[in-house]
């Protein structure tokens, strides 16, 4: 939906709780319950969002009494008043409206104040939910005239039900699933509390650590925040009673879970910057700030999160590297770290105020967290920041603020993928030049800075010129592209088309593929080698189809490179996701100075130790012989898929190729 946006607040408010007469029993979940961030939601109005329940399922045979609703909350903007309604759905199924098929029974309002959290809405006295019934819960997020939006606060699943949308501001006048509208893998986080007894009576809905209250006892039941409360702060805690005090340390020190890391390596030095200031922010700073790390250097640091703030410490660091290296950046922490390596240059690269400098490579988890790239020489940064779900993560608990970074690299002749190409009878290509000066049409062009799929190809007569008459060895492409992304695999493959004129589509009737391997696009705008080894063998007088299959980036916009100059073969586009199911020239769909660029070193032979069946002489019987005989069929004289000189393509011929299957002698 065009109208819509992902909130990405996170790092912000602790839950407010709900308080009851009785425990709960039963507390009704479909899927996760965490809120690591915020959700989807129409910026120009009123945005209704649903999760629904089906008690035939959770309950067979029985009825629920609602007390509460626990659900995720976004807002990184002020505190806003939303409201919570439960519905029974009349007909079952996915929620069409209010009205329609949704009756409501209970309605609350519920204030959404600033933070990342678990909310919860009470019902007194509770809402009775008959058995075997279908119950919606809503979320009406009011228009929030700031600079951010009120959202859900979501995850990635798993989820049992779809988590559904209502906008008329935004075109939509009933309930949409997230993944209808191109948002799939986000879950409204959100449970049912209550009991199965239907007796009127409101449960108690906290269903938090005791930590977080005053709990009337000395200590409280999480042991890791006990020792730090009572250790750091105050031991009255411990002694005495877990009071208010002690419930609003634990709510500023506690909410993060702890990773176990015994032992740090020894640092070089440390960073500059004191825990609570803002010297090496990078592109997050302004101006934007950096510190310098040196390869083979092991820096000592601290951050911290200010939830209430809405502050996260972020640490950048540049460097250079001289040669193209494989790239190692590691990670120590006693909490949940996130470890970038991004690109160096400017922080905002299309000039919209928002920071879009590529992320190369990225880590999160456990201690430590590594990640590792290869990449040319050139200028790059490392980030890292904690990861603590958005909760707080005071200066003042030393233990849990200090970190350690070590950046290693290691020379390499080239990256994976990149090796150059060796030598042949003949250079060939469509192109009048091969410099690469452009990235080429991509299906909808990007999306918030990231590309869709897209497959790209372009055609060789090899009837004509030098190579006319003869079979060809190709032992190398080289392809153009253009990436802001992190690496990403794409597929490179050549075919034989065998009724000449344009290819149809990818993978279409009139193609037999020879041969492929996965390309890895890296960062940047240029010319990249995929060297074959043992070479593709092309029969004589084949028209030849070289394609790249791009999948959709989740990091930036990757697509194939080219240029304005003339070239004998347009260039084709098809992609799924843009609807374009066949293959279809640059030129007509408006963009005639869009030529892919694309040359190969080819042999004039097939010398590579083939045997009968082996019809690309790769040395190998299989799929793509298999494939030549079926372009083959009927009748053939002449024909190499002919193996018994019978005049015709068939299943004899089948026979053959079965009993020749496999490595040739």
């Amino acid at each position: 939906m065009k109208n819509c946006m992902i909130a990405t607040a996170a790092l912000l408010a602790t839950a407010s709780v709900a308080m009851g007469q009785d425990s709960c029993d039963q507390i009704l979940n479909t899927g996760s319950i965490d809120v690591p961030g915020g959700g989807v939601y129409c910026p120009t109005g009123v945005t209704g969002i649903a999760k629904s329940y089906d008690l035939s399922t959770l309950l067979p045979g029985q009825a629920f009494e609602l007390s509460c609703v626990e659900f995720g909350m976004s807002n990184p903007g002020g505190a806003v008043t939303g409201t919570l309604n439960v519905y029974v759905d009349t007909n079952g199924g996915a929620p069409i409206a209010a009205g329609t098929d949704l009756t409501v029974l209970g309605t609350a309002s519920v204030e959404l104040s600033t933070g990342t959290a678990l909310l919860q809405a009470s019902f007194n006295p509770p809402i009775e939910l008959a058995a075997d019934g279908t119950y919606v819960v809503e979320l009406q997020i009011p228009q929030v005239v700031t600079d951010f939006e009120a959202s859900f606060g979501g995850n990635s699943g798993p989820d049992s039900t779809d988590t559904y949308i209502i906008a008329e501001a935004c075109g939509l006048t009933t309930y949409a699933s997230l993944p209808s509208i191109n948002f799939p893998g986000i879950f409204w986080a959100n449970q049912l509390i209550g009991d199965t007894i239907i007796d009127g009576a409101t449960c108690d809905c906290f269903t938090g650590s005791d930590c977080f209250i005053a709990n009337g006892t000395p200590g409280c039941d999480n042991p890791f925040c006990e020792t730090l409360i009572c250790g750091s702060f105050d031991d009255f805690c411990c002694t005495g009673e877990w009071d208010d005090t002690c419930a609003e340390l634990a709510l500023s020190a506690c909410t993060f879970t702890p990773v176990d890391c015994p032992d740090f390596p020894a640092a070089d030095r440390s960073e500059a910057e004191d825990c609570g200031a803002d010297t090496n922010g990078g592109c997050n700073a302004d101006p934007n700030a950096f510190e310098t790390i040196a390869i083979g250097e092991t820096v000592s640091g601290r951050f911290y999160v200010d939830a209430a703030a809405d502050v996260r410490d972020t640490d950048w660091y540049e460097f250079s590297l001289t040669e193209t290296s494989n790239v190692t950046l590691s990670g120590w922490a006693k909490v949940g770290l996130t470890l970038l390596i991004t690109g160096g240059g400017p922080c905002d690269l299309d000039g919209d105020g928002e920071i879009d400098v590529p992320v190369l490579a990225s880590g999160s988890g456990d201690c430590p967290t590594v990640t590792a790239i290869c990449l040319p020489a050139g200028e790059y940064r490392a980030f890292i920041a904690p990861n603590t779900g958005g909760e707080n993560l005071p200066c003042d608990i030393t233990e849990f603020t200090g970190y350690v970074m070590r950046l290693e690299a290691e020379g390499l002749p080239f990256c994976p993928g990149q090796e150059p190409c060796p030598g042949g009878d003949l250079s060939l290509s469509p192109n009048s030049d091969v410099a690469v000066t452009q990235g080429l049409v991509a299906c909808a062009g990007t999306q918030d800075g990231l590309s869709r799929d897209n497959v790209y190809a372009i055609t060789m007569d090899l009837a004509t010129g030098d190579t006319a008459g003869t079979d060809v060895n190709i032992s190398c492409v080289t392809y153009g592209v253009s990436s802001s992304s992190a690496p990403i695999d794409a597929v490179l493959e050549l075919w034989q088309d065998t009724d000449g004129g344009a290819p149809s589509a990818p993978g279409g009737a009139d193609l037999v593929l020879l041969g492929g391997a996965t390309a890895t696009i890296y960062l940047g705008q240029g010319t990249q080698n995929m060297v074959f080894d043992p070479p593709i063998c092309v029969p004589a007088d084949s028209q030849l189809v070289v394609t790249i299959s791009i999948p959709a980036s989740t990091t930036g916009d990757t697509r194939a490179g080219g240029n304005a100059l003339p070239s004998t073969s347009p260039t084709y586009l098809a992609s799924e996701t843009c609807g374009i199911t066949t293959f279809t020239s640059a030129t007509d769909i408006g963009f005639p100075d869009n030529n892919w660029v694309v040359s190969v070193e080819t042999s004039l032979s097939c010398d590579s130790g083939s045997c009968e069946g082996d019809f690309n002489n790769d040395g190998n019987v299989d799929g793509a012989d298999f494939g030549a005989i079926l372009a083959e069929w009927g009748p053939c004289s002449g024909c190499a898929g002919d193996l018994d000189n019978n005049g015709a393509v068939g299943g004899s011929d089948i026979g053959i190729i079965l009993s020749k299957w496999g490595p040739c002698p």
